[in-house]
């Protein structure tokens, strides 16, 4: 497979996100972020993961309405 490279405003890449059916976009993340990378989490990852669970329980992330 040959990866390309598409350069797109930041905001149009949110708009285009933004109108997808939940279930596509949650498709979307896991094919680009997830199926991906099969490589275990290194420490620092494991750090990033575990503060961004806390994080996300005190309510303290950004919602993505919110994004603009």
């Amino acid at each position: 497979m040959v990866d390309k490279i598409l350069p797109i405003p930041e905001d149009s890449l949110v708009s285009m996100l933004k109108s997808l059916p939940e279930d596509n976009l949650l498709e979307l993340f896991w094919k680009v972020l997830v199926e991906s990378d099969v490589s275990p989490l290194t420490a620092g990852e494991k750090k990033d993961l575990s503060d961004g669970i806390k994080e996300f329980r005190n309510g303290k992330t950004i919602k993505w309405e919110d994004i603009k």
